[in-house]
């Protein structure tokens, strides 16, 4: 459809206007923020200086530490010498990046303080020996008690911030605060207002913190960091509200207190406004905030460790350090090794630790360096679109294509430098995006006139209704969409009746799918009201189990497609595709095949998978491509002696094929000398054989890889058929690791070893070894390593098959030698023409056998 000519251009500007009006002012549907985060984000690089800052050192526990204490946590009387040897080094502030939330797990001490109680309650420490005795056990008591020393070494210090950490998951509340939580929080509140109290981020249960520690600590300050909607972190809430009525500092902003010697009546905190510390009566300083939860953007520096100098922890410990590094300084000591530190997805790093989120934030508030957003700037965009609209309904319709053009870009331009300007010189932050998307989707409207904003704003209205949410979340779950079912099913409140039971079956269903991180958050939408559903309490903690193993991979298995390691002690089966899958039948070279079943037709098929992280990144589109490709042509084949492809996909990390489940065995068991089958038996099993290849070549497809493992025997019917088309192709042609022959060098045609290109001749020759082996019940090639056995394929002739089995015609003979002809050209040139040849000696040996019935009656 097109907008109607009759449609003035000032309707099509004053729609696209109000549209841009009601985003900005409402937030919904609100498609330009995504964008300009991506252009704040690019803008804060640019901007991050490069110069260290001289008062903050960072003393890291990275993997140089670990390698030379031991694994992290450390004994804490390790901590308390780090502490110790800074503090002497002239050290202003230290502050421990890490949590203290238990005391310390010592077996000597709890076995020492048990026998030092039983020995008194005894009275043997009244008199001697007993009393020396109980002296020691008290000394051994002391040494042992490494809580002691790290409240000893923090209380000597008397410069020591500990951080401690909101419980934003827990659906838990505190009966009261701490002490220490009343101690440490702000007393001087402004701005408290109903809009103010709404609006601040209020938590209610905290991680707590050893009180021993807790006393003794100069500072203390929350560690929470809240990720924008993209999961970017982006600014530091320097408050939040505890139980109501208790407003608590960041870790940051107790660092910088501390530092500054500033008491209770120098902090003072404005909601909505920021937090102001006074440093002298003349000089006072403003955190300023973003909005009512206090949140202040941080303006990064370069990094990670790029900014802040940094020191081994190890070398504090062992008292190996320059003390001019550390006088007068803020050290903030925390983990950056893998898997000891949280590590969090930033503008200047996708993986920077905490540590240096927090040392960017104290920064910022000694260097008085922060991105603002002043009270004016919302009122200036808001102006600035209303100022576009008129444009681009008013003016741009009466000027001239051209004129037209060159003003809107004009237009673009001035204000794209004016954001960056203000961005770069002043550090304020005036959202470009929402304009310039106005001025540019305005332009192409009123020009082109070909959207039709009725249409869009129908949809709408059809999406926002409960029932059509729910419609179009079950289409798609069928369908196995499940992140767009998940997006309709929010759309409906968590009230409507059978609203829960669709979120609990749409996470199964991602269970199933092993995306246990969106089970996960499907999950904790149902339990956000604070009550359970079902089994989720102790569904939920199998999952986050289930999360940290696909994360960390500590399932303990490393074969390739191997679906088992994820797999969860749960009523739920996992699928591939539509399949769901049952058990594991075995292991090649591809892969683990599963047994599997289709639900809506209760089919059992074989699945064969491919873990497609075992492929290099930069040939994975080629392979997957191919992967396909070949499963289709494989696909075509359809043939009473050829297994049956029903279908391929692509799940996650996997790629699967799912075939028809064969209930028998191949025929490797019948290679053996005692277990050959009779003579007329197995010709007709290679002529099977050879007529489905005839079928398949007549496709176009070539096997590559006959053996008897890839010809399977049906247990009731004797049934024979050939599995695995197309897959040694797949393989052949994707793996990139050195060193591994792909394929089975004993059944490898001249030209497959050679490397040369294959066609249906190929398959003819390892079908003669086949054939050779199943009648002689030995291999035709048999070297004593890979290099002799790939030099006898390639160059010598196989022995004749009636010197190990003298009762096998010569007929057959022939058959063998020309179907083992080393030369393509004077082999079999169509498997077909090797089958009307294996039709004829059955045939003869069945005119034998009756003759000699007719004669025995």
């Amino acid at each position: 459809m097109r907008i109607k000519k009759t449609i003035p251009d000032w309707v099509i500007g004053i729609i696209v206007t109000v549209i841009f009006l009601f985003i900005t002012l409402t937030g919904i549907l609100d498609f330009t923020d995504p964008i300009e985060m991506k252009n704040f984000d690019l803008r804060a690089r640019i901007a991050a200086p490069e110069e260290r800052n001289p008062d903050i050192e960072l003393v890291v526990i990275g993997e140089e530490d670990l390698a030379e204490l031991g694994r992290f946590p450390w004994p804490r009387d390790i901590l308390a010498q780090g502490i110790h040897n800074l503090s002497q080094a002239g050290a202003r502030v230290i502050a421990m990046n890490i949590l203290f939330a238990e005391p310390e797990e010592s077996e000597g001490l709890k076995t020492v303080t048990s026998l030092k109680e039983h020995f008194a309650d005894l009275g043997l420490d009244q008199k001697e020996p007993g009393t020396t005795f109980y002296k020691k056990l008290s000394q051994a008591e002391h040494d042992l008690d490494n809580d002691a020393k790290l409240t000893k070494a923090i209380k000597e210090a008397g410069n020591v911030v500990l951080p401690i950490y909101f419980d934003t998951l827990s659906s838990g509340r505190d009966k009261e605060a701490p002490e220490f939580i009343t101690n440490h929080s702000f007393k001087r509140i402004k701005g408290k207002t109903e809009e103010a109290d709404y609006y601040m981020r209020w938590l209610s249960k905290i991680t707590p913190l050893l009180p021993s520690f807790a006393e003794v600590a100069v500072g203390v300050g929350h560690n929470n960091l809240f990720a924008d909607e993209d999961g970017y972190i982006r600014k530091h809430n320097h408050v939040l509200g505890y139980l109501d009525d208790t407003y608590f500092p960041s870790f940051p902003i107790a660092i910088v207190t501390a530092f500054k010697g500033l008491k209770e009546k120098d902090v003072s905190v404005t909601l909505g406004q920021g937090i102001d510390l006074r440093y002298s009566p003349s000089s006072v300083v403003r955190v300023p905030a973003t909005d009512y939860e206090m949140g202040t953007l941080i303006s990064w520096n370069k990094g990670p460790g790029v900014t802040f100098h940094q020191t081994p922890f190890s070398k504090v410990y062992k008292s190996k350090i320059q003390t001019s590094l550390f006088r007068d300084k803020i050290v903030i000591i925390g983990p950056t090794a893998p898997g000891i530190g949280d590590r969090f997805v930033t503008p200047i790093s996708g993986n920077l630790p905490g540590l240096e989120i927090v040392a960017n934030s104290v920064a910022n508030i000694l260097n008085q360096r922060f991105f603002s957003r002043p009270e004016w700037i919302p009122y200036l965009e808001f102006v600035l679109l209303i100022a576009f609209g008129l444009f681009i309904t008013f003016v741009l319709p009466r000027l001239r294509a051209g004129t037209g053009a060159i003003t809107t870009l004009a237009l673009f331009i001035a204000y794209a430098i004016a954001g960056t300007v203000l961005f770069f010189s002043y550090n304020m932050w005036v959202k470009i995006t929402p304009p310039i998307l106005l001025l540019v989707i305005g332009y192409i409207l009123v020009i082109s006139k070909r959207f039709l904003i009725t249409e869009r704003t129908k949809e709408q209205v059809e999406a926002d209704s409960a029932e059509t949410s729910r419609m179009l979340g079950l289409s798609f779950q069928q369908q196995g969409m499940l992140d767009l079912a998940l997006e309709k099913f929010r759309k409906i409140s968590l009230d409507e009746e059978g609203a829960k039971d669709l979120l609990y079956n749409l996470g199964l269903d991602f269970e199933r799918k092993r995306q246990f991180s969106k089970a996960l958050a499907t999950y904790r939408l149902i339990i956000e009201d604070g009550q359970n559903f079902k089994d989720l309490d102790e569904r939920i903690p199998k999952l986050k189990g289930a999360e940290a193993t696909m994360i960390f991979g500590t399932s303990g298995s490393s074969h390739p497609g191997d679906i088992g390691a994820t797999i969860i002690d749960m009523d739920t089966k996992p699928t591939l595709g539509r399949y769901e899958v049952v058990d594991e039948l075995g292991r090649g070279a591809m892969g683990v095949v599963y047994r599997g079943e289709d639900p809506t037709i209760h089919r059992t098929v074989a699945i064969k998978t491919v873990a497609l992280s075992e492929f290099d990144q930069d040939m994975l589109p080629e392979m997957k491509e191919r992967f396909f490709r070949e499963a289709e042509s494989a696909g075509l084949l359809t043939h009473p002696n050829i297994v049956t492809i029903y279908d391929a996909g692509e799940e996650h990390d996997l790629a699967y094929i799912a075939m028809e489940y064969i209930k028998g065995g191949d025929l490797e068991e019948y290679t053996e000398k005692d277990k050959i089958l009779p003579l007329r038996e197995t010709l007709s099993i290679i002529c099977d054989v050879a007529e489905a290849l005839d079928f398949a070549h007549g496709k176009g497809i070539v096997h590559r890889d006959i053996k008897p493992a890839n010809i399977m025997r049906l247990k009731e019917t004797k049934e024979i058929k050939v599995t695995d088309f197309g897959i040694a192709r797949i393989t052949a042609s994707s793996k990139t690791k050195t060193g591994v022959i792909l394929g089975t060098p004993s059944y490898m045609s001249p030209e497959q070893i050679s490397g040369k290109k294959v066609d249906g001749r190929s398959d003819i020759f390892s079908l003669g070894v086949v054939m050779f082996e199943m009648l002689a019940g030995e291999k035709p090639f048999t070297g004593d390593d890979i290099t002799v056995l790939m030099y006898q394929v390639a160059r010598e002739k196989h022995p004749s098959i009636r010197d190990i089995n003298p009762h096998i015609p010569q007929v057959v003979e022939k058959i063998i030698d020309k179907a083992l002809k080393k030369d393509q050209e004077e082999r079999y040139q169509t498997a077909g023409e090797m089958a009307e040849h294996l039709k004829a000696v059955v045939a003869k040996i069945d005119e034998i056998q009756t003759k000699r019935q007719k004669e025995a009656h």
